[in-house]
């Protein structure tokens, strides 16, 4: 399988074709694909799903996938690597690889289409069209513009997640359980939010019946499901980014490198230089 590397912070891609060119592949940055028009069948992570006018993908690197193509289909591509959300001095690139993190992380993303909201097909459709042409003219502030209208479209993206996939058990118990899981999603870089005596707090619960719920709904600790959660952005975050040992034990909550350190080991039974090793290798 080839894998494809980019090299600049950004490339935008808007194409038509009927016959798509590219062999099952990877990529060592990001994508975010639209499809503005045309019918197919997207072959992502060894699944075939049908796609259509509309659909929107994001890809990891470890990604892979190629298109079958069925209709005549035009293609925006926005591919991005970590350095472009650095980009910008007055933002903020730590919240926004967080954002990243968080998308990359979803289950339902391997799936397919990521916009389960109408309307927001067309938001989505209309900012892309924009950075588009931005893109084309080159002309002063239009990095800047471009980088604002792709903010947009990761919170499009933010908002839809929670509408992805089934979910059919409605009882009280369903209901609590998925407001917690929203909790730790929205929490996870600050422990200081995720004890068990505030979580507790916040739902109003005795922290023993907190704890026996999330145990009896997840088939899990709340301790445990916590701590595989940072865990595993911290092992994607070592795979797909170069961002240093510091920066991330700042990102990620810790007191300092040193109970990062700890909790890697802790966790994982791998030293902190163990796992970057692997991850890169990966």
């Amino acid at each position: 399988m080839e894998r494809y590397k980019q090299f600049n912070r950004l490339i935008v891609n808007d194409f038509t074709t009927d016959v798509w060119q590219h062999p099952l592949h990877n990529h060592n940055h990001y994508e975010i694909i639209f499809i503005a028009g045309g019918s197919g069948i997207h072959h992502l992570n060894k699944r075939l799903m049908p796609y259509k006018t509309g659909d929107l993908y994001l890809l990891g690197p470890e990604d892979e996938h190629e298109f079958i193509i069925e209709e005549t289909t035009r293609f925006i591509y926005f591919k991005f690597t970590r350095r472009y959300l650095e980009s910008f001095d007055s933002e903020n690139p730590a919240q926004w690889n967080r954002y990243i993190d968080d998308l990359l992380s979803r289950p339902e993303r391997k799936k397919g289409d990521m916009l389960r909201i109408a309307t927001d097909k067309a938001i989505v459709a209309t900012l892309l069209e924009l950075i588009v042409s931005e893109y084309g003219r080159n002309e002063i502030f239009g990095k800047n513009l471009i980088f604002q209208w792709f903010k947009s479209i990761i919170m499009v993206l933010r908002r839809n997640w929670r509408s992805c996939g089934t979910r059919p058990d409605r009882s009280a118990g369903s209901v609590i359980t998925e407001e917690l899981l929203e909790y730790i999603e929205l929490h996870i870089y600050d422990p200081k939010m995720l004890s068990q005596k505030v979580i507790a707090e916040h739902f109003h619960y005795s922290r023993n019946y907190i704890g026996v719920l999330f145990k009896e709904k997840v088939g899990t600790s709340l301790k445990n499901y916590i701590q595989q959660y940072r865990y595993n952005l911290l092992e994607q975050r070592l795979k797909h980014g170069n961002t240093g040992t510091k920066q991330l034990a700042l990102e990620f909550g810790f007191t300092d490198e040193s109970h990062l350190h700890k909790f890697v080991k802790g966790y994982g039974g791998r030293t902190f230089s163990e796992l970057k090793l692997l991850a890169s290798q990966s």
